[in-house]
């Protein structure tokens, strides 16, 4: 048969072709490679761009380094900012610090009465002062389930400050008074709402002085609580003022820590740049 002749036929041998035949290519995984294709061409070239990158980073510390060791260079400029900014921010901590007191007339001891409080889910409070009456009430907030939250703060129903400032108050101790007694009577209408939630007996004998002490330390008034609003705006100023000063002395550090430590460091990223360029020479690199 044709497949048993094609089988047994003796392949010819290199003598037997003529000396241009072609010779048969060998397989891809038994090529010599090329010179461009060795192993440890690529490794070189690897490593030689890894030191080139170390080079590049080098230059830049060692330009940073000699510019830091200017008389005038960046981190000094940002250093005298951030020293006008700290003096100006501490003149105002002074300021603040001397506030003058100021001397606020007292207020007549005129008698809290009538004071009652009712209710069950909604506390309603109720007391009057030299006859203006004053009433707050809790909110009703409804929950998802339905159900009134309350327990919020009390909502003014009925009262008018401004009409227990005495008439001989001048103007600006009159605008301090009303605003002072608006956040204070407030303040003591919570405090009987809490005393009525937990069973405790309310004040018998409270006047209008108990709602406007003279405060002892910028001579405003305190209130049922014994705070002054004066003094809590006052310390709210004097930790804002604290805390920017404190952030412009670390920046003004740390600013001073980076020039000294470029400076101080410039001898050493020099050495590494001779080392690093030595190595690159040696691999048949170029150095621009």
């Amino acid at each position: 048969m044709g497949w048993r002749r094609i089988r047994d036929k003796v392949l010819p041998t290199r003598s037997e072709h003529s000396g241009d035949a072609p010779v048969p290519a060998r397989p891809l995984h038994v090529q010599p490679l090329g010179p461009d294709s060795r192993p440890g061409d690529r490794g070189v070239d690897t490593r030689l761009t890894g030191l080139t990158r170390r080079r590049d980073a080098l230059l830049y510390d060692i330009d940073q380094g000699l510019l830091a060791q200017q008389p005038e260079n960046p981190w000094q400029n940002r250093i005298e900012l951030l020293t006008d900014a700290l003096a100006t921010v501490e003149v105002d901590l002074a300021a603040v610090e001397s506030r003058r007191v100021v001397h606020r007339p007292p207020v007549e001891p005129t008698p809290i009465a009538a004071i009652t409080t009712a209710g069950n889910d909604l506390i309603r409070v109720e007391f009057s002062i030299g006859g203006e009456q004053f009433v707050f009430e809790e909110q009703a907030d409804w929950d998802e389930r339905g159900g009134p939250t309350v327990r919020g703060d009390l909502q003014p129903v009925a009262g008018d400050p401004s009409r227990l400032i005495p008439p001989s108050f001048d103007m600006d101790d009159r605008q301090a008074l009303n605003d002072h007694l608006r956040d204070s009577v407030a303040v003591f209408a919570s405090n009987l709402r809490d005393r009525s939630l937990a069973g405790e007996a309310l004040p018998q004998s409270a006047t209008l002085v108990d709602l406007a002490r003279p405060c002892p330390d910028c001579g405003g008034w305190t209130d049922w609580n014994g705070r002054c609003a004066e003094c809590a705006l006052r310390e709210i100023e004097r930790q804002r003022l604290r805390t920017e000063a404190n952030r412009l002395d670390d920046e003004r550090r740390k600013e001073a820590d980076e020039r000294h430590r470029l400076a101080e460091g410039l001898p050493i990223s020099q050495r590494r740049l001779a080392a690093v360029e030595t190595e690159i020479r040696a691999l048949g690199g170029d150095i621009d």
